[in-house]
C-alpha cells in the first residue's frame, strides 16, 4: 500500500474526476489523502480521507465566495479575481503542502494539471523515492507550438504562421497570469528547479506547463478530442464514480411525451444563464425533440423553459445521454466526454473557460458544430447546427468511432496501472544546480 496526497480544485468539474480516481486508488489497496483548504475538504465525500492545511490563508467560507465568481464570468473584475485566485492558491499549495506530505507519510503526489504550485512542489521532491504523477481531470495545459491556447477556440495550425500566432497568444496569457507566474518563480528557485536551454520567450516565463509531471502524466480524457501533440498526456479515458448517484432516466420517465431526447446543459456553474437553456430548448423542440435540461440547480425558474421542457437540478448524466438522440451543450470537458462516450451527435455553445477551445476541437474530431453564444438568433443558430449534426452521415461515422475509443479507454483501472508504474519508477533527476536542495520534505516553502 502506498500513501498519495490528491490535490484538486474547488470545482464540481475537476473533483468529481478526482474522487472517483481516489475510490479507485482506495480499491486497489493504495490510501488516497485528499489535502486542501477548509472549504475545498467540506466537498469531499465522508469515505475519503482528508488533511485540512493553511486554514489561516483560506479560513472556512472564504474559497467558496471566490469561486462565486466563476459562475457569473460576466465582467473583468470576475476575470482578476480568477487570476488572482490561481496565484493565492499556488502560493498555498507552495507553502503548506511539503510538510502535509512529511504528516501523512505520502509516498507520491497526485495533482490536478490546473494547480501548478502542488505540480513544482512534486517535482522539487522528484529526486527522492517520491511519485510525482499529475491528471488533467479537464482540457490538458501542456505548451506546445503547434496547440492554441487552451483558452481560445482557434483551429489547429502547425505551419510557422500557426506558432507565430500561438506563440503571441502565450505571451499574452503570461502577462494576464502575471501573478501566479511571478509566485512559481519564487516557487521554483526555492526547490532548484531551472528550465533547458534554447526555449523560445513565452516559454521561458514560469507558468501552469511547469507544474506537470515529467514522468507520469495523465489525462482522463480521449485522444480524439484532443489536438496532435508531440508529447501527449497519457489520455486514459473517462474517470466516472459510481459512487454518485443521480437520478436516473426513469425518475423523468412520466414526463417523456414520445419524441426522441436532447440532452442540454451549461454545466454546474453556468446552469443559471436561462436566456441561453430556454434558446437550446427551443432550438430542439424546432428539430422535433424533447428538451431535457440538467442546470445544477443554478436556474430559479423551471417555468421558463418552453412547455414540454424537462427540467432538473441534477440527473444521472451518461444514462439520460445513453437514451438521447442529440446533445446540447456548452464544450465543458466532461460534458462532452460523456457525449462523445454515449456516441450522440454535438453542437457546442461555448460561453467561458476553455470551452471554446473544446468546442474546436469537437469540430476537428467531425464530432459535432460550434454555435456562438452572443449575437441575435441563437436559438435558430442553434436548431440549423443540430439539423445537420443529426442528418450528418461523417458526424455519425465520427462519433461511432469515438464511442469505440471510450469503451476501449482503460479509465480507472488504467490510473491505478500508472500509479503502481509511478511508485517504481527511478528518480527522475528533476532538480538542478548544485547544492540547490535547500526545500527539504516537509519545510513550507515561503512563495510570496
Amino acid at each position: 500500500m502506498a500513501t498519495f496526497a490528491l490535490i484538486t480544485l474547488p470545482l464540481s468539474g475537476h473533483m468529481n474526476p478526482m474522487m472517483a480516481a481516489a475510490r479507485a486508488l482506495m480499491a486497489s489497496g493504495h490510501r488516497p489523502v485528499v489535502v486542501g483548504p477548509p472549504d475545498l475538504v467540506a466537498r469531499v465525500p465522508d469515505d475519503i480521507e482528508t488533511l485540512i492545511i493553511g486554514e489561516r490563508d483560506f479560513p472556512t467560507g472564504e474559497l467558496d465566495r471566490i469561486c462565486a465568481c466563476l459562475s457569473r464570468m460576466r465582467s473583468w473584475s470576475d476575470l482578476t479575481s480568477m487570476f488572482t485566485l490561481t496565484a493565492r492558491l499556488s502560493r498555498f499549495y507552495l507553502r503548506h503542502l511539503p510538510r502535509a506530505l512529511e504528516q501523512i507519510g505520502a509516498d507520491g503526489l497526485i495533482h490536478d494539471q490546473l494547480e501548478p504550485g502542488a505540480g513544482l512542489v512534486g517535482r522539487g521532491l522528484s529526486s527522492r523515492r517520491f511519485a510525482h504523477i499529475s491528471l488533467a481531470c479537464a482540457l490538458p495545459m501542456n505548451r506546445e507550438p503547434s496547440v492554441p491556447p487552451p483558452f481560445m477556440g482557434w483551429k489547429y495550425n502547425s505551419s510557422a504562421y500557426g506558432h507565430w500566432l500561438n506563440a503571441g497568444y502565450y505571451r499574452i496569457v503570461n502577462a494576464l497570469l502575471r501573478p501566479q507566474c511571478e509566485v512559481l518563480a519564487k516557487g521554483a528557485d526555492d526547490f532548484g528547479l531551472s528550465k533547458p536551454d534554447g526555449l523560445e520567450d513565452w516559454q521561458q516565463v514560469w507558468s501552469v506547463d511547469d507544474g506537470i509531471s515529467r514522468t507520469t502524466d495523465l489525462a482522463q480524457g480521449l485522444a480524439s478530442l484532443d489536438f496532435p501533440r508531440e508529447r501527449p498526456p497519457v489520455y486514459l479515458g473517462p474517470f466516472r464514480d459510481d459512487g454518485l448517484c443521480y437520478p436516473g432516466p426513469d425518475t423523468i420517465a412520466h414526463e417523456r411525451d414520445g419524441r426522441p431526447l436532447a440532452f442540454i446543459s451549461l454545466g454546474t456553474l453556468m446552469g443559471g444563464r436561462a436566456k441561453v437553456l430556454r434558446a437550446m430548448a427551443k432550438a430542439a423542440i424546432h428539430q422535433g425533440l424533447q428538451p431535457v435540461v440538467v442546470h445544477g440547480g443554478r436556474l430559479s425558474d423551471d417555468s421558463a423553459m418552453p412547455a414540454g421542457t424537462i427540467a432538473r437540478d441534477f440527473l444521472d448524466q451518461r444514462a439520460v445521454l445513453a437514451q438521447a438522440s442529440a446533445a446540447i451543450i456548452h464544450g465543458g470537458y466532461n460534458s462532452t466526454t460523456d457525449a462523445v462516450a454515449a456516441g450522440v451527435p454535438l453542437v457546442t455553445v461555448p460561453i467561458a473557460f476553455e470551452q471554446s477551445a473544446i468546442a474546436a476541437r469537437v469540430v476537428r474530431a467531425g464530432l459535432g458544430c460550434k454555435v456562438g453564444a452572443v449575437g441575435p438568433g441563437l436559438s435558430a443558430r442553434i436548431s440549423d447546427a443540430l439539423g445537420e449534426v443529426m442528418t450528418s452521415e461523417s458526424v455519425a461515422k465520427a462519433a461511432r468511432r469515438a464511442r469505440f475509443e471510450a469503451l476501449a479507454a482503460p479509465g480507472l483501472d488504467g490510473l491505478v496501472a500508472a500509479v503502481d508504474g509511478a511508485i517504481s519508477l527511478p528518480s527522475s533527476g528533476y532538480r538542478t544546480g548544485a547544492n540547490r536542495g535547500r526545500v527539504g520534505l516537509g519545510a513550507p516553502v515561503a512563495a510570496e
